[in-house]
């Protein structure tokens, strides 16, 4: 840490410190003795944390650093962490799940005065961000009020920007980055009994093996092996933002450990229920009693794909990663080109305006498919259905009757049948998809179903949509170029190309041999000379 960078860390200790001691100050409860007593008994009780959280650090503390109530996941880490003192806890929690604060803070005093914890080491990127971290403990031991009266006056000597300080209680804190040694960690009788890794991970530093190993190695040898006999919690506060990185290097090494526990948690997860179909509420946030759904929604436009599925979604994908630009193959398609059938395909979501929706029209010769047409939007489902009848219009011009499918459970296929009919109703398109949906892991089946068709080079896309369907066409392009497994938003369009690819190889042509039999569905012309 610089001379400048040590300047404005204090100047920002002095003035958050400022802040605490003012609002705890003002929050304080009249209360008696015995009250106080009860209360503090109440909340040093495990299953009471979120509570204790809250009081001396959250919502209910007077401080504006928190604007809503602790949630469940935070709960229910803690839990895990408080029974078992050699846990080694990966919190794989969203940007702004507030991972930092609940451990090295919340979790670091209900510990201390429990007696769970002398010798706590917090361990930072480097020197520089391990003070700071160290920082934040310090901070609120020494000034936040409502812990000084229910705790007493908690510093002894030292400070957090040499790096430790002891308080009144015996109990010992260092800062270490970690590029810092760690072999021989001692304070008299004491050892190190808790140790968090705080936002450790590095994108470059995983593309050098060799240098994860160095830390990996330092933390599951020299910290791991300096912890007390008795007690030794370690807690990774760190979302997975990318493979191969210190996080899996340390998974990987602590896999058959009994005191292994991985807790992710994303900003939302996607309901999957009828009901919650008719309520269009399709994003239900992991920390609801901060964020709404629209909160969900305006974090993750916010973003670009690749950034928002690592922050927001512990989805380390990189930009075509899995299906390259250089594999997708145009060609032009006469106006009058002769196919052996003609099928469309289409994912739907739940939601209105909160989701995409995907579809795509191919056209099939021999065992060639080609993209003829493509659609991805944000929109009501009418809004898509009414343009699936331009298409299906279109192609009934060109002496051809068009198959189409949507995906759909069975609790969705109540939802969208009514929709997709009145729809068709409106639209004056007799031609009805038909609702059927894939058992089994999704992603897998992308991957492999995309990817052999790319392989194979009997995928084609007709150039034009680059300008007639040029909206629709580069975001399509977009996610489906971004397509990883594991992605846990935006498969929308690649999902839909696999299960047009796949049901166009079960339903038409599929073999160059003489005598292949695979029935053709749709009006064949002769082409036109």
């Amino acid at each position: 840490m610089t001379k400048t960078e040590l300047k404005e860390a204090k100047e920002r200790y002095f003035m958050l410190s400022k802040m605490i001691k003012d609002s705890t100050y003002n929050s304080l409860e009249n209360e008696t003795t015995d009250q106080q007593k009860e209360r503090i008994k109440k909340l040093l009780k495990p299953e009471n944390y979120v509570e204790f959280f809250d009081y001396y650090f959250g919502i209910n503390s007077g401080l504006p650093l928190a604007d809503a109530p602790s949630s469940q996941f935070h709960h229910d880490s803690y839990q895990k962490v408080f029974k078992d003192n050699k846990i080694r806890q990966f919190r794989e929690w969203y940007r702004g799940a507030a991972k930092s604060i609940h451990t090295n803070v919340g979790n670091i005093l209900h510990l201390k005065e429990n007696d769970e914890l002398f010798f706590a080491v917090l361990i930072g990127a480097n020197e520089g961000l391990s003070k700071i971290l160290l920082s934040d403990v310090q901070m609120h031991l020494e000034s936040n009020e409502r812990i000084i009266k229910d705790f007493g006056a908690q510093l002894s000597y030292g400070n957090w920007a040499d790096g430790e300080f002891q308080t009144k209680d015996g109990r010992f804190f260092k800062a270490l980055g970690l590029n810092q040694p760690f072999r021989g960690l001692r304070f008299g009788q004491y050892r190190p009994d808790f140790a968090s890794v705080d936002d450790c991970e590095d994108r470059d530093r995983a593309k050098r093996p060799d240098m994860v190993r160095k830390y990996g190695e330092k933390i599951t040898g020299d910290l791991k092996k300096a912890f007390h006999k008795e007690r030794g919690r370690l807690i990774i506060p760190n979302n997975y933002i990318v493979k191969d990185g210190l996080l899996d290097f340390l998974k990987e090494k602590f896999k058959d450990s009994k005191h292994l526990d991985i807790s992710r948690v994303d900003l939302a997860t996607k309901n999957i229920t009828a009901e919650d179909a008719r309520k269009r509420t399709d994003w239900e946030p992991s920390w609801p009693e901060r964020y709404t759904r629209a909160d969900v929604i305006d974090i993750v436009e916010d973003d670009d794909h690749y950034t928002s599925q690592r922050e927001d979604f512990n989805n380390p994908i990189e930009e075509g990663k899995l299906f390259k630009a250089d594999t997708i193959i145009h060609t032009r398609i006469a106006e009058h080109e002769q196919w052996d059938g003609i099928l469309d395909h289409w994912d739907l979501s739940y939601s209105g305006p909160g989701d995409l929706k995907a579809g795509v029209l191919l056209g099939i010769k021999g065992i060639y498919l080609y993209v003829l047409e493509v659609f991805c939007q944000k929109c009501e489902i009418n809004s898509a259905m009414e343009i699936r009848a331009q298409w299906v219009k279109k192609y009934l011009k060109k002496g051809y009757t068009v198959m189409g499918f949507f995906d759909a459970t069975a609790a969705q296929k109540i939802v969208y049948t009514p929709i997709i009919l009145q729809s068709a109703e409106d639209n004056k398109c007799p031609n009805v998809p038909i609702g059927l949906h894939q058992e089994g892991d999704k992603h897998n089946r992308i991957a492999a179903g995309v990817g052999n068709a790319l392989f194979r080079k009997i995928l084609f896309w007709d150039e034009s949509l680059k300008i007639r369907s040029k909206q629709d066409y580069d975001l399509f392009m977009k996610w489906v170029l971004a397509f990883e497994k594991g992605m846990a938003t935006g498969d929308d369009p690649a999902d839909t190309l696999e299960r047009a690819i796949t049901l166009a190889q079960t339903y038409f042509g599929y073999s160059k041999e003489e005598g292949s039999h695979k029935p053709s569905f749709g009006k064949k012309k002769p082409r036109r000379l």
